[in-house]
């Protein structure tokens, strides 16, 4: 047999090649694998322009005071120091907030927070712009800082706007409904931060129109342009948000205190100027889940059905409103949770304090209250001498109820089976590669939980979050698919923030047109916004 037609042979007993993944359902490689794999994927903290300066932010130590005077002097006679700004070198609009505009892009009479900004600097260096910052001298008179929601209802006003934010009652059913089994509870959840892998960092680069553009790892670019442009004075379209890298984002890419400063330095200089920040910066710059008390009663008949459920809930909001109005919302119309609930009695609250800023992290609001009324149903549980889950499903949101807000479920809403397929599965066995004590300890063998403050077991909880808003809103999403010699791009200001947007959108274009390659444009606000929810 000739080499030619042994070949042809084995090419024709060769199994064919499996087709590529494609469509809908597909698992898809991720697009951007490779680069994160080999570590070349840019971030913002990777980037680099020529002419580069550093920025660094002075932050007030007191929670409270009145700022008797800022000098700047010192630091700007240190060699390397290219600019300083202050409130007074804002030249737009000088307050800023994702929900409420109440939030000083600069202290300027009174600080409100510990880590409020007071002034930026850019320098040559980044030593020599936190020594610079570090220079600049500022006079307070310490003030008594409020640091407890409840104080805040008969403290003096913290803000012009005064303390309290919002009050929500919510009056659903009969008042006098009362069952014969009551149990009460009274919760506290504390300050909570997302702390994702990348802290922020951010790249402001001048225009020759004399605008800006902004290399951030935004999740919301359009909102983050037109707040931006605002604070600089300049119209929208001489300012552009290019989407970089988002290391992680559970809505502190969404704080837009860091960036605006960024963007000042750079007009001030005609200079790119870059900024990145430790973790302790971080975590005083951007805002974080609202402490919430909690007060809550449930009633409930002799075979565990719940007959009502009262609420008191108090939200700290800090130092300012920002989205706090939003989460009061979402904490007061989730508060009973996915339960059936014929009569409801809530009430909350969002006040001003001098603690850290809070706003939106992932299910704001939703997450307090769902910690305060799993712990009712199992102290119900207990009360009846019943399985929590069973407690659980007897009293579950199905298709067809109503919730305590008016609304009612029209969606597939399968709770008790995902509540008893979870209930029904076995647990899995512990590995066998050391004592079992250890792994009962909290966190495990290598655990970091202090055995005597944490407890460790296997327990039922259900949880309800909003997608829309918690008070609804009109959404839409919008894209552009372009197709040159069989290779189609989307272009779409929606942000791959881990979330799976770009393999979505190209399993979408696969499905649709039936093309198997395609790419999705990196994100700028040169692009059409994503949707309302950008405000573009």
């Amino acid at each position: 047999m000739s080499d030619e037609a042994a070949t042809a042979t084995t090419a024709a007993e060769a199994p064919a090649a499996e087709p590529l993944p494609h469509g809908l359902g597909a698992s898809l490689p991720h697009a951007d694998a490779r680069a994160k794999t080999e570590g070349t994927f840019p971030y913002a903290a990777d980037l680099w322009a020529e002419g580069l300066l550093w920025a660094a932010v002075l932050r007030s130590p007191h929670a409270h005071a009145r700022i008797v005077s800022i000098d700047t002097t010192h630091a700007r006679a240190m060699p390397g120091v290219r600019a300083v700004v202050t409130h007074e070198d804002v030249p737009g609009t000088s307050r800023h907030g994702r929900g409420t505009p109440d939030r000083p892009v600069f202290a300027s009479e009174v600080v409100r927070h510990h880590g409020e900004p007071i002034a930026a600097v850019a320098a040559d260096h980044p030593d020599t712009a936190r020594m610079a910052a570090a220079a600049v001298i500022v006079e307070y008179e310490p003030l008594d800082p409020v640091t407890d929601p409840e104080r805040a209802f008969e403290a003096e006003p913290l803000h012009p706007d005064g303390n309290l934010i919002r009050h929500i009652p919510l009056r659903h059913g009969d008042p006098d409904a009362a069952g014969e089994i009551v149990v009460e509870g009274l919760y506290r959840i504390g300050r909570q931060d997302p702390a994702p892998i990348g802290a922020e960092a951010g790249l402001a680069v001048p225009r020759p129109d004399g605008g800006v553009e902004l290399y951030l790892a935004s999740t919301d670019p359009h909102s983050d342009r037109n707040t931006a442009a605002a604070c600089f004075g300049l119209p929208p379209d001489r300012v552009k948000i290019v989407v970089t890298g988002v290391p992680g984002a559970t809505a502190d890419r969404e704080d837009q205190g860091f960036q605006l400063p960024l963007g000042l330095l750079a007009l001030r200089t005609g200079c790119p100027v870059k900024l990145t920040a430790s973790r302790e910066e971080s975590f005083l710059g951007h805002a974080h889940r609202h402490p919430t008390l909690l007060r809550y009663r449930h009633h409930a008949d002799a075979e565990g059905r719940l007959v009502k459920v009262e609420a008191q809930i108090l939200l700290d909001a800090g130092a300012y409103a920002d989205t706090s109005a939003d989460a009061l919302a979402a904490a007061v119309s989730f508060a009973c949770g996915p339960y059936v609930v014929p009569n409801a009695f809530i009430e909350g609250w969002a006040v001003r304090t001098n603690n850290p800023p809070s706003g939106h992290v992932r299910g704001e609001g939703a997450m307090q209250v769902c910690a305060a009324y799993e712990a009712q149903m199992d102290k119900l549980a207990k009360k009846l001498g019943l399985d929590p889950a069973d407690v659980r499903l007897r009293n579950v949101l199905a298709t067809g109820d109503v919730l305590p807000i008016g609304q009612t479920v029209t969606c597939p809403a399968p709770v008790a089976e995902l509540l008893t397929a979870v209930r029904d599965y076995p647990l899995p066995a512990l590995p066998k590669d050391g004592p079992e004590e250890d792994w009962l300890l909290p966190g495990g063998p290598e655990g970091a939980g202090e055995p005597g403050a944490v407890r460790r077991g296997v327990g039922y909880g259900l949880g309800m979050v909003h997608m829309l808003g918690a008070e609804g809103t009109d959404e839409v999403s919008t894209a552009t698919v372009r197709v040159h010699d069989g290779v189609a791009t989307v272009l779409c200001a929606a942000v791959e923030s881990g979330q799976g947007f770009t393999t979505l959108a190209r399993q979408i274009v696969q499905e649709t047109l039936g093309i198997d390659e395609v790419h999705v444009a990196p994100v700028d606000t040169d692009q059409p916004p994503a949707g309302p929810g950008c405000r573009g």
